[in-house]
Formats: C-alpha cells, sequence, structure tokens
C-alpha cells in the first residue's frame, strides 16, 4: 500500500514538477532550439498536470454520488435523512 502511493506521488507530482523545472532551465540557458524544447516540456508539464487534477475531481464527483444514493437509500427505509454518523 504505501509503495502504491510512492509511486503516486512520483506520478502525480514529482514527473509534472521536473518536466517543468527542465524546461525552465532549457529557456534560460538554451538557443533557440533549446527554447522551444523548453517551451514544449512546460506545456506538457502543465497538460499533466491538468489531466491529473481532472481525474481526481471525476473520481470524488463518483464519490459524491455514491454518498447521495447511500443516503436516499436509508431516506427510503427510515423515512428521514440520515446523521452523519449513520452512513
Amino acid at each position: 500500500m504505501k509503495d502504491d502511493r510512492l509511486k503516486l506521488l512520483l506520478v502525480r507530482v514529482t514527473l509534472p514538477v521536473t518536466v517543468f523545472v527542465v524546461g525552465v532551465i532549457l529557456i534560460i540557458v538554451g538557443g533557440e532550439v533549446a527554447q522551444g524544447a523548453g517551451i514544449f516540456l512546460i506545456g506538457s508539464a502543465v497538460l499533466g498536470a491538468l489531466a491529473n487534477a481532472y481525474m481526481r475531481l471525476g473520481l470524488q464527483s463518483n464519490a459524491d454520488r455514491e454518498r447521495e444514493e447511500a443516503r436516499r437509500r436509508f431516506f427510503d427505509e427510515h423515512g428521514r435523512w440520515p446523521r452523519r454518523d449513520e452512513i
């Protein structure tokens, strides 16, 4: 379990940050071609971070829907909305 969290951290955070930093370095110290590559790398890092954010938001909304469905089932069975500690 801990190994999986480390892998997720590496892919979600470390990889985009590293690519971004390399892109900035190429823009600062590189020639014309290296600067173009740096801009490309920065764009790729931003797109990767956005894709990660959208995936996490999608998974979170699924969990919200499942909780709401459980609350509705509780309401159907008991005739009242559940308290926080009941579900």
